[in-house]
């Protein structure tokens, strides 16, 4: 949120706390001034003021002597029945007087909560900013803490898939020695291709293993072309169908009953291909034993305030379910399915951490879907800036 903003909303909370009441009362005002003269203003203190003026005027008659104290009286009484013979009069009186103190009143509260508004302000921006840089300073702090505890786990994990091959050899090459000084050329033969044998397995596993995390640390940054989903789609089954014999592809596209929208996105064909293979290729090693993996790949457009914003690309397969505990450790480098890992050994949970950082540098994301049968993952990417100047052109905007 920015300092303007900051300042905006207090000062327009404040203003309204101090000038709700002043709207109120003056809304109120006559009802206010017709309380008040009700309680004063009453037809028998009227009678009783004509009954004083006429006794007034008989004592004149009485006691001439007394004659101007009594005409004092007189006037004074004459000017007290009009308030009870012109009620309006007085009402106008009063609600003159009233509303000159009441808009004195109001802009000196006004100009009060203008100026603690803006006080105020500065000091919640201030405080605000300085939060938000503490929590920034915090967040970075644990995204350090994070990345070393990740990169502690991989270099764990790593050193253990060296350990595991290099063990076998350090003992099947100390025993060479023990066999050629006690067994004949014959055993010994047979024993160092079997030895030969071994070391070429556990190091093209050392390889395997090796190329995975090159893979991974050598990833390009992608050259983004402007391309439509849906053709990219349809010609990537087409190319890649022969590669899984025991998957059958079939794919959908929604427009949102808008045929004049299209899916052009920024996009790099050859890293998202990487992205797509690597995905199908985790659900096919995750159902080994599945005869036929039926696969669907769908794509919808999103919208914000009615304008189509992002395009959604679902890889459905109907195999074996994500556990929601895995849904986002499965995306971690260090992570791999046990059943998958002990079926491809050279799997070392790198592939969807691959996916993840390719759809990261193409300003998308990706999640793995909560579902009751099969898996699915749901990668969005923004619409090409062209694609949402055409569409706000369709839709009048």
């Amino acid at each position: 949120m920015k300092t303007k903003q900051v300042s905006v909303y207090l000062i327009s909370a404040i203003l309204t706390l101090a000038i709700l009441p002043f709207f109120a009362s003056y809304l109120l005002i006559d009802e206010i001034i017709e309380n008040a003269i009700s309680l004063v203003v009453k037809p028998k203190t009227e009678q009783i003021l004509l009954n004083y003026q006429y006794d007034l005027k008989a004592l004149r008659k009485l006691a001439p002597e007394k004659e101007q104290t009594y005409k004092s009286r007189f006037n004074e009484i004459t000017d007290e029945l009009v308030i009870y013979q012109q009620p309006e009069l007085v009402k106008k009186v009063l609600r003159d007087t009233y509303l000159t103190y009441y808009l004195i009143l109001f802009i000196v509260v006004l100009l009060c909560s203008l100026t603690a508004a803006i006080l105020l302000s500065r000091k919640v921006s201030s405080s605000y900013w300085r939060l938000m840089k503490s929590d920034i300073t915090k967040a970075k702090k644990l995204q350090e803490l994070s990345y070393f505890d990740e990169w502690q786990i991989v270099t764990g994990k790593l050193a253990h898939e060296i350990n595991n091959p290099l063990t076998p050899i350090e003992m099947m090459v100390s025993n060479l020695s023990r066999i050629y000084m006690k067994t004949d050329p014959a055993t010994f033969k047979e024993n160092l291709r079997v030895t030969e044998t071994v070391v070429s397995e556990e190091i093209a596993k050392l390889k395997a293993m090796v190329s995975h995390f090159n893979q991974f640390s050598k990833l390009p940054d992608p050259i983004l072309a402007t391309c439509d989903v849906r053709l990219y789609l349809t010609d990537f089954i087409k190319q890649y169908r022969s590669a899984w014999q025991t998957v059958k592809f079939s794919e959908s596209h929604n427009k949102k009953n808008d045929p004049d929208i299209r899916f052009m996105v920024n996009l790099d064909t050859i890293l998202f291909n990487q992205c797509l293979i690597n995905i199908i290729n985790n659900a096919v090693q995750a159902n080994a034993k599945t005869e036929q993996l039926n696969i669907v790949i769908t794509s919808e457009l999103e919208f914000n305030s009615g304008l189509p914003s992002r395009v959604a690309v679902t890889i459905f397969n109907d195999g074996t379910i994500i556990k929601n505990e895995d849904k986002e450790r499965i995306f971690k480098m260090h992570y791999s399915n046990n059943s998958c890992a002990n079926q491809h050994s050279e799997n070392m949970g790198i592939g969807l951490a691959i996916v993840r950082k390719i759809i990261l540098d193409h300003n998308g994301e990706i999640k793995c879907l909560s579902l009751n049968k099969g898996a699915a993952f749901k990668i969005i990417l923004p619409l090409s800036q062209q694609n949402a100047i055409r569409s706000k052109k369709l839709t009048g905007e």
